[in-house]
This record gives structure tokens, C-alpha cells and sequence, in this order.
């Protein structure tokens, strides 16, 4: 899903910017690239497996990066998270700089149905990354004044193929891929997936199950970028949400204008003012729901749908975005993206199917979430949906997670990768936030009222 909206936005954005003379480029605006030189197997154990990667950035001018943030990797199928690169790192122009440490890629075994992909990568010792990195580039006071702005995070696609080496060779290798099979064959005796075998072990999960499971919902959008000459340019975004009362539903606005969380869709507007987005359709299909038929062929039988009338996105909040600034085609554009970091983020859906019974009201926790004098909290509980829309049916997964408070939000201890953003983040007294990015979620006490909703009797959002 995530190499098809980079190819799309990738066509897109040439066809607009082979139209721009080079003489249009401002030369203020840094234009700045990364790729991974080499990669390594590091570890391996029962819970995670590591990488280590060496990266390299090249800036087309003098700048000095605060920090490399990172999102959505992908190594040859399997999701991997990255911690940020956050040693300052000073750029020359067009020359390559490796930050001083290797980047720690981690995939959870969790996060995995099935550990095939990851053995293969072991395996056949290739392995080809994607995904996003976002360079925090400092402004001199000049540039300031210039941009109107105090900073610039840059978007940067990642896209290389490189040789896994494994320290210990054939030895270390057979000894991975030994450790590989043990957790497959695990997964595979228990009947079912490691979150299934997993919610069997707790009354807390079972009664998760009971009173949550039944809420959710995977929300799939579909969406068309038009030029003048009627060219049209198809994108995807997928997320989960969660219903709270009646027949509303919560969910990421990324899921409700797509469009606005995409860089690269971001400048292409920007840049082609003729852009305008065409056939929005937004699907919601509820836990267990069938998603693809006998042919394979995603299904909208079991879910409710904008096109069918089933649903209608209720009025959302006033936009929050942050700036970025996005070089394509040689020509630097500062482009505004919506930020994830705020209620704002989020968005209300109601079900108009007049078929669907209302659902009783969820219950929000009567604690407070972290803050500086209850510093963690755990164990708290999210849903995802590992597959997303490529499986079969939505059956959703339970991950348990510890939380902190962060700079603008609460900060996940354990990263949770996109097929649970949107989730509810439940505490053994209720829900005390929302999943809106792989570290962060929101209070519900401020989506509540960013979005002037509530929870049910007894179930009051912390003051």
C-alpha cells in the first residue's frame, strides 16, 4: 500500500515539476536525499529481530540537521521501526555524511502473522527498504525571515536495495533462521495468530475483547487527484477507528482528507493549481467483517460506505499544520501538511445505515493519562489490524503498551506501526487516548473536546 501511494505521488509529481523551468528553484531552500549504504543482522531473539543500518544524507547546500525522524519502514515486506538519528549532523554541500552511529532497525515479532517474509529476507540475504525519513533542518536568522518560519522538517523518500550481511556467517545465519522457524512453528501450534493465542491468557484480554473488539472498525480511503486535462492520479490511505456512542465513529482525519497529510500530494497541489481531489470514498468495515471475497477482490459487501449512503463525515476541526519543505524535480517547495500531534487529527464518521443498531457508549478512563507526577502508566492495551486490507477478514489485534507524557503528546514506550493508529488506548479503568502516529496518541479528555463528544455514564475524561 505505501509503495503504490509513493509510485502515484512520484508520477504525479513528475508531471508537474518537468514543467518547471530549473531557473525557478530558490536556492535558500536546502534539497536534501538519504539512502542506506549497508545493512547488517545485529540480533535476533524470541520477541524482536535487529538490523543495523548505515545511512548516508546529502544536502545540496551547507545545512545542519537537528534531527532524522522516521516512518512506515519497510524491509522486504516486514515493517520495521528506526528511533531517530538525533545527533546534530552538519551537511556540506552535494557531500555524503554517515551519522557517527548505525540506524537500529526492529521488527516485533508481534507485529507479524506470519514469519515467512522474515525468513526469506534472512534467507536471501537481500533486502530492499522504504519508507519515509523527515530531516529537521536549522534556519540561520536569514532564512527565517525568508520562509516565515522558525523551522522546516524536509520529507525524504527511502528506497534502496542493498546485500544483508551477517556477522558469523553461514554459522550465525542457519542459527537466525532456526530461531525463525521455532517462533513460526509456535504461532502455528497455537492455532491462530500471536495476538489470538495471546488474548487467552488473561481475563483482561478476554474482557478486552468483550467490551472493545466490538467498536472497531478498519477505514479505508479512496481518493483521485485530477489535473486539467483530466489525467487522474489514484491514491489510498487506510487507518482503524473505533465507535463511542450511538452511531458515531472516531477516526485519524487521515483516513477523512488523505490528501492533507501527504507531502508529496501537499506540493503537488501546491504547484499545479488545477489539482482537485475527485471520487472520495471512505469505507468502514466492523471487526470480524469479511473484507475480500472468493476472488481475492476487496469486498465492500460487509462495510459501510460513503457511496453507499451508509455514512457521512460529520463537520471537522480547523486544520493544525506544520511546515515541511519538499525538493523534487530540482526545484524546493515549502509545502504545509496537517500535523498528527493534535486532536485535530481526528474526525467524526455516523453511521446512517438505518439497518446498524446503536452501540452503547464507550467508557473513558477515570484516571488521568501520564503526566510529570504520574510519570508511566501501564499495562495499557491497544487494537490493530495487522493486515490491513490485504486480509480476508478485519479480525483486529491486542498489543499491551506503556505510555509517558511527551513535549505536545503522549508518547508510546512501544511503537505501534500505521494499522493501529486510530486505535483506543485502554487502561483497566476505560480509554485514556487514541494512537495517532508510531510513538504518540492523544488524550481523550482533548478529543472529547476538540471534537465535543462524550463518553458514557460513569466514564468521565480526566480534568
Amino acid at each position: 500500500m505505501v509503495a503504490n501511494r509513493f509510485a502515484a505521488a512520484a508520477l504525479l509529481l513528475a508531471s508537474i515539476f518537468s514543467a518547471v523551468s530549473a531557473s525557478a528553484a530558490d536556492t535558500h531552500k536546502p534539497s536534501v536525499s538519504i539512502a542506506v549504504e549497508n545493512i547488517s543482522l545485529a540480533s535476533a531473539t524470541m520477541e524482536r529481530l535487529q538490523l543495523n543500518a548505515s545511512v548516508s544524507l546529502v544536502s545540496s547546500r551547507k545545512v545542519t540537521l537537528s534531527e532524522v525522524a522516521f516512518a512506515e519502514l519497510n524491509a522486504s515486506g516486514v515493517p520495521f521501526y528506526a528511533n531517530p538519528i538525533s545527533e546534530p549532523l552538519i551537511l556540506l554541500p552535494n557531500q555524503k555524511v554517515l551519522p557517527p552511529r548505525p540506524l537500529v532497525l526492529t521488527v516485533y515479532l508481534r507485529d507479524l502473522n506470519n514469519l515467512k517474509p522474515l525468513r526469506a529476507l534472512v534467507e536471501d540475504g537481500k533486502v530492499s527498504v522504504t519508507g519515509m525519513a523527515y530531516a529537521s533542518v536549522e534556519l540561520t536568522q536569514g532564512e527565517r525571515l525568508l520562509l516565515l518560519t522558525s523551522h522546516v522538517r524536509v520529507p525524504m523518500k527511502v528506497n534502496s536495495s542493498v546485500e544483508l550481511h551477517i556477522p558469523g556467517g553461514m554459522i550465525a545465519k542457519i542459527a537466525a533462521l532456526a530461531l525463525i522457524d521455532h517462533v513460526q512453528q509456535g504461532l502455528e501450534s497455537a492455532g491462530s495468530v500471536w495476538q489470538t493465542g495471546a488474548r487467552m491468557l488473561s481475563e483482561r484480554r478476554e474482557s478486552l475483547w468483550k467490551d472493545y473488539a466490538p467498536a472497531l472498525v478498519l477505514a479505508h480511503a479512496t481518493y483521485d487527484l485530477q489535473d486539467a486535462a483530466g489525467n487522474t492520479f489514484h491514491f489510498e490511505s487506510t487507518a482503524m477507528g473505533f465507535r463511542i456512542d450511538g452511531h458515531q465513529v472516531l477516526l485519524p482525519k487521515s483516513v477523512l482528507e488523505p490528501w492533507k497529510f501527504d507531502p508529496y500530494v501537499a506540493a503537488s497541489m501546491k504547484e499545479q493549481g488545477s489539482l482537485k481531489v475527485a471520487n472520495y470514498d471512505l469505507s468502514l468495515w466492523p471487526s470480524h467483517a469479511r473484507l475480500r471475497d472468493d476472488g481475492g477482490q476487496l469486498s465492500p459487501s460487509q462495510a459501510w460506505s460513503l457511496s453507499a449512503h451508509q455514512i457521512k463525515v460529520l463537520p471537522l476541526t480547523k486544520d493544525e499544520t506544520e511546515p515541511m519543505l519538499l525538493t523534487e524535480g530540482g526545484k524546493p517547495v515549502k509545502i504545509k501538511v496537517h500535523s498528527r500531534q493534535s486532536a485535530a487529527a481526528l474526525g467524526l464518521v455516523e453511521i446512517t445505515d438505518p439497518a446498524v443498531a446503536p452501540m452503547s457508549p464507550l467508557l473513558a478512563a477515570s484516571v488521568k493519562p501520564p503526566d510529570a507526577a504520574n510519570p508511566a502508566a501501564g499495562p495499557l492495551a491497544v487494537f490493530r489490524f495487522p493486515e490491513g486490507t490485504e486480509a480476508r477478514e478485519a479480525n483486529p489485534g491486542i498489543m499491551l503498551v506503556s505510555a509517558r507524557p511527551g513535549a505536545a503528546s503522549l508518547q508510546l514506550d512501544s511503537p505501534i506501526d500505521s494499522t493501529g493508529w486510530g486505535s483506543p488506548v485502554i487502561a483497566p479503568e476505560g480509554i485514556i487516548g487514541i494512537v495517532t502516529s508510531e510513538h504518540s496518541m492523544i488524550s481523550i479528555t482533548e478529543a472529547a473536546k476538540a471534537l465535543n463528544f462524550s463518553l458514557g455514564a460513569g466514564g468521565e475524561t480526566s480534568k
